[in-house]
């Protein structure tokens, strides 16, 4: 027995052609499930070259091996593609239930291809799979749409992927809702789906879920769980969320304000943890997670399950508002229209610094919250005074010019932490194969609040391909991000539930394969170490607060730190995985042909 189903659904939108086709084993064996098994499937017989937004773009669900099982924080679904927002993969994950909900209808994917006739929803259940047209829904906020396909469905019990104006506006950094508040947030995904007149996906699932050792995985989710402190009582991220993180960024001096021109903010108390705390009205958790770092918050008249600390900065001291309630109504309607938060916050902190600094008057100044608001109706319904920022930064500054203070890379918006407080997170940024994203490697723990100096590269680019192994390996087994599990645990878990022999050094060799497999496709999409670039502001100025006051980062001491990472990762001095080291990891020889071809031949 296993955990491992065995079957991918396959749908075709443009034909309605729907079936089930056998998941090969070899695949799960070697790149296991969610982030690894979805870059897999994506790039099988798939062609770079492609419209991220046209019908051949696929989008790929994959639920976690372990995914409906008694191990805790394991039930995240995958969503991989090509996106829209840089041209390169982009997968991230969404929590709740939904992931479960896949398992239990009885399949470890789902790839969905074409482009339907008109606005249509997936249905999906162990005995029926069906495409329902839903032209109604056509403008329909995530949260009613959400609303409506349950009732369409009939079934309260149904899980649901939405999107809303912005995903069927292609607006390139619109993301997917599940349950109203969990946001697949990057990369423009949801702009995938809108592109395939799907409007959502409803999942509903009843069958059982086996593991390859009942016994042995109730001792060991039991023994771990008690030992990683994976429960309420044991964990900050319970007590407050990630909002926690606002008083360390603080501190630190590297809390983005005002569009990462200073690394403090004044008003910080106004928005960290404690504060979101007094407006917190009841907690939330993922399927079988006993982290439950989910808060629903309201004050006045805004609600909303967070925000996160991203959201929190990139709606907040990126934008010069100190405003609690001024943040969860941000974070309200991007989760509504279907935009993803940091990218947006990035959009319009670069529009104040604009108009503030008086390179272009884009009408909207720092702090100014009543127009943020309508800038973020403009961006996902593309009208009004501010539609153009739909396109974001890259398009912005391309546009207007002042690109060093367009705060992205490869067009994708950084997140909430200034690298000039934390150098790793600069090499991290700049490696992360979906773009300028925190999610690959979190140096900042070692780095600014930890013991590591956070101002030298020195050994920073050995830090972060390591880090980026482990995280990749742990988001292919399926694992939360906030559940601090190591190699070897993960590989003990995975042994009781998919089977096999999973030493840690197997586990990290995972994710390595499936770092080293997205990274072929970055190459292949034309990005290399050209592409491999912090904004220039965090060379040409330097933070005048906190702990990195004065020091100045270089663009030379970066470009070293860089060979020296490409080097540890067996990739030439262009930042492109050589043919030895994909042979070595042991991808597959048709996919190391097709690269060799595009990229050396």
């Amino acid at each position: 027995m296993s955990s491992f189903f065995g079957k991918m659904l396959y749908v075709d939108l443009s034909s309605g052609e729907i079936k089930t086709k056998e998941l090969p084993k070899a695949w799960a064996e070697k790149y296991t499930g969610q982030k690894g098994l979805g870059t897999r499937i994506l790039v099988e017989d798939f062609d770079i070259d492609i419209d991220p937004l046209g019908p051949d773009n696929r989008i790929v669900l994959t639920t976690s091996l372990m995914a409906g099982t008694i191990v805790s924080s394991t039930s995240k679904l995958a969503i991989t593609s090509k996106s829209p927002q840089t041209g390169m993969i982009t997968d991230g994950s969404v929590g709740g239930h939904i992931g479960a909900e896949l398992k239990y209808a009885g399949f470890d994917a789902v790839l969905i291809t074409g482009r339907a006739p008109e606005l249509s929803y997936l249905y999906i259940d162990p005995d029926k799979q069906e495409i329902r047209s839903v032209p109604d829904l056509k403008g329909t906020g995530s949260f009613d749409t959400e609303s409506e396909v349950k009732k369409k469905v009939g079934d309260k019990n149904v899980k649901i992927l939405t999107i809303g104006p912005a995903g069927e506006n292609h607006i390139p950094f619109s993301c997917i809702s599940s349950e109203r508040y969990r946001q697949l947030g990057r990369g423009g995904i949801g702009a995938v789906m809108g592109s395939k007149n799907l409007k959502a996906i409803a999942i509903r699932g009843w069958l059982d879920v086996t593991v390859h050792d009942f016994e042995k995985c109730m001792q060991l989710a039991e023994e771990f769980h008690e030992k990683d402190g994976v429960t309420a009582d044991d964990n900050e991220i319970y007590q407050y969320g990630t909002p926690v993180l606002v008083d360390l960024a603080q501190e630190s001096g590297l809390l983005p304000t005002k569009n990462f021109s200073e690394g403090r903010f004044d008003d910080y108390k106004n928005i960290n943890g404690e504060s979101f705390r007094e407006v917190r009205q009841n907690k939330k958790a993922c399927f079988g997670c006993g982290i439950a770092c989910g808060n629903w918050v309201k004050d006045g008249d805004a609600a909303v399950e967070g925000p996160e600390f991203e959201t929190i900065v990139l709606g907040g001291s990126s934008l010069g508002i100190g405003d609690r309630a001024a943040i969860i109504e941000f974070n309200a309607l991007c989760d509504d229209y279907g935009i993803d938060t940091i990218s947006t916050g990035g959009t319009i902190a670069y529009m104040m610094e604009m108009t503030e600094k008086g390179y272009h008057d884009f009408g909207i100044r720092f702090g100014e919250k009543e127009k943020t608001f309508q800038v973020i109706h403009d961006i996902a319904t593309r009208s009004g005074k501010w539609a153009e920022a739909a396109g974001g930064t890259k398009a912005l500054s391309a546009a207007y010019g002042k690109k060093d203070i367009a705060i992205n890379v490869k067009g994708m918006e950084l997140p909430g932490y200034d690298p000039r407080g934390s150098y790793g997170m600069g090499i991290a940024y700049v490696t992360a194969p979906r773009g300028g994203c925190h999610m690959s490697a979190y140096p900042i723990a070692l780095e600014a609040w930890g013991d590591r100096d956070p101002f030298t590269f020195e050994g920073k680019g050995v830090l972060v391909a390591k880090m980026q192994n482990s995280q990749f390996a742990k988001f292919s087994f399926g694992v939360c991000d906030f559940w601090p599990i190591n190699s070897e645990t993960l590989g003990k878990l995975f042994e009781v539930t998919f089977g096999g022999n999973w030493p840690k050094e197997k586990v990290r060799e995972t994710g390595e394969r499936v770092f080293n497999l997205q990274r072929m496709f970055s190459v292949m999409a034309g990005f290399d170490e050209k592409d491999d670039k912090l904004p220039e502001r965090f060379y040409k100025e330097v933070l005048k607060a906190g702990p990195p006051a004065g020091i100045k980062m270089t663009a030379e001491a970066f470009s070293k730190a860089m060979q020296e990472y490409y080097a540890y990762r067996g990739w030439d001095e262009k930042g492109r995985p050589t043919i030895e080291k994909l042979k070595a990891l042991k991808i597959e020889d048709s996919l190391i042909d097709m690269y060799n071809k595009r990229v050396f031949i």
